[in-house]
């Protein structure tokens, strides 16, 4: 009991990391579009002195730091090695519970899916991809059918 637990709380942990995780990278996005024209633009850096480009670099960064992103990226970094080490903790137990292999399995395909593109017509779309996330959704549904037939006949 104590192994279904543990791995229900990993997993669940890992469920509140991964929407702060993409909270902080919406935020991150936000404060990139927020910076100023110029930090988009270093193509424009082309014919320009050493010490020019210095500047305009250490601009930039200045500009990141000053609308936050250093922070979030810091912040994004700490989320990832939590991540690692919960997921590294889920790899080396057992769950010893079908719903701990459903909850193991409803987390791999979310974060499949969140790396896989689902349109066919995006560029990144893989075919292969996209079947090996439809046959783990497929056998998640399936284990969740089960889960429903085995407690009808216990009750």
């Amino acid at each position: 009991m104590t192994v279904v637990m543990s791995t229900l709380l990993l997993t669940r942990r890992l469920g509140e990391l991964q929407r702060r995780r993409e909270a902080l990278l919406e935020r991150q996005d936000r404060l990139r579009r927020s910076l100023p024209e110029w930090t988009f633009a270093p193509l424009r850096l082309v014919g320009m002195s050493a010490d020019e480009i210095r500047a305009a670099v250490g601009d930039m960064h200045k500009a990141q730091d000053d609308a936050g992103l250093d922070a979030v990226e810091g912040e994004l970094n700490r989320i990832d090695d939590q991540i690692e080490e919960m997921e590294n903790a889920l790899l080396t137990s057992r769950t010893g519970s079908i719903d701990g292999v459903r909850a193991l399995l409803d987390l791999a395909i979310a974060r499949l899916g969140r790396q896989a593109p689902s349109d066919p017509s995006d560029p990144f779309y893989d075919y292969g991809d996209a079947r090996v996330l439809r046959l783990l959704e497929h056998a998640a549904d399936e284990l969740r059918g089960t889960g429903v037939e085995e407690r009808r006949r216990v009750g």
